[in-house]
């Protein structure tokens, strides 16, 4: 009996739990993105910052278009992700994503070539993304790491469905990252002074048991991702595994957290960027003044130093999934709901995922990791 009532006790506690923290959350959030609307400005210095952003994407954009290349967008998604407005953090982010790039197309590489069938694709391919999610919580090159864990299933999942050679995957994505790291490269040397720099952190950190449970998370759910995927018949199939293991890898800020700022500005970003797809007549002009207008605002949100800054760079990278299709201005509103589908099914997955093995997560931390175990991942 005493047993059953400690067993009925900690359940109560547990759902008490869990219905405040997502309300904590929202209410955080919303105060946050309440004062980051305020200071929203067409002239200060949020302003100037966006508005290099925004250039230098539209002239990523510009040069892949130019070049030929099959995604445009993983070019500008590069200049949003790599610029720092600090010269030399821009420069070690730019070399992180071109060493990660590289890395994941040859982790990638090795497991189409060793592995025959799909399903030992799948689970090489959430091995490796378990692995990377891990590195980068405890090692000095944490986004190399991040952009390693990203491209593995870009490519390894893009293979399985697509007859396209694996090589001219690889050479267009490395390309397509090349180009956007170039040119937020030049923007950043051009305009941005250059900080002091920071300590460097170690190396290594040491074992994380916490990052070790979400290692199993985001490896279960890459994995599941092709078959739950053909299963159901879903679209976005590609952007999904992506999604996934970016929300568990920051979960430093919190699952909950992170995920929120993603779909909120997965949503803001999407709708902005469907009601040009509904839009637009077709003409450059308009689909140029249309995608700087969205990068303007969306950027300042990113890059204003808020703690929803995150939701400003997923809104910028949603409204770009949506808009920057090839053949430019060319706007398929079929490609933008797939692209979108992917990211809100990686979010759901994971967190379906979570949930299943939080007790095992919990007793990961717990034996290896005895102080941390209260701040075990939700």
């Amino acid at each position: 009996m005493r047993r059953e009532n400690g067993l009925l006790r900690r359940l109560k506690t547990a759902t008490r739990w869990l219905s405040r923290a997502p309300v904590r959350t929202a209410h955080r959030f919303e105060a946050e993105a309440r004062a980051d609307v305020a200071a929203f400005t067409v002239h200060g210095r949020r302003a100037q910052v966006a508005l290099r952003v925004t250039l230098g994407v539209l002239v990523a954009i510009a040069i892949a278009h130019a070049l030929g290349l099959e995604m445009p967008v993983w070019a500008a998604i590069s200049v949003v992700r790599v610029f720092q407005n600090d010269r030399t953090a821009t420069v070690m982010r730019g070399l992180e994503r071109v060493a990660g790039t590289i890395g994941g197309c040859a982790v990638a590489y090795a497991i189409l070539k060793i592995s025959g069938a799909h399903a030992w694709v799948y689970m090489a391919t959430g091995l490796a993304c378990a692995a990377a999610v891990y590195a980068q919580a405890v090692t000095r090159y944490s986004y190399a790491f991040v952009l390693v864990g990203f491209t593995v299933p870009l490519m390894t999942y893009h293979a399985v469905v697509s007859p396209e050679p694996m090589t001219q995957v690889i050479l267009m994505r490395g390309m397509e990252v090349m180009v956007g790291v170039c040119v937020a490269w030049a923007l950043d040397f051009l305009t941005s002074p250059a900080r002091p720099k920071a300590k460097p952190k170690p190396l290594y950190a040491g074992m994380d048991a916490i990052f070790m449970g979400h290692a199993l998370t985001v490896g279960i759910a890459v994995t599941l991702v092709p078959v739950v995927w053909t299963v159901l018949h879903l679209p976005g199939f590609e952007q999904t595994p992506i999604t996934a293991f970016i929300v568990v890898g920051a979960a430093r800020e919190g699952i909950g957290w992170k995920s929120l700022n993603r779909c909120v500005g997965c949503a803001l970003g999407a709708a902005f960027g469907f009601l040009g797809v509904l839009t637009l007549d077709g003409s450059l002009l308009t689909w140029a003044l249309f995608v700087f207008a969205g990068l303007f605002v969306f950027t300042q949100i990113g890059f204003g130093g808020s703690v929803v800054a995150y939701t400003g760079i997923q809104a910028a990278i949603a409204f770009l999934l949506v808009v920057v299709q090839e053949p430019i201005p060319h706007l398929d509103l079929d490609a933008g709901v797939g692209r979108m589908w992917g990211v809100m099914g990686g979010i759901a997955l994971v967190m379906l995922v979570g949930l299943a093995t939080w007790p095992i997560r919990r007793r990961i931390t717990e034996r290896l990791q005895p102080r941390a175990a209260h701040e075990a991942a939700h």
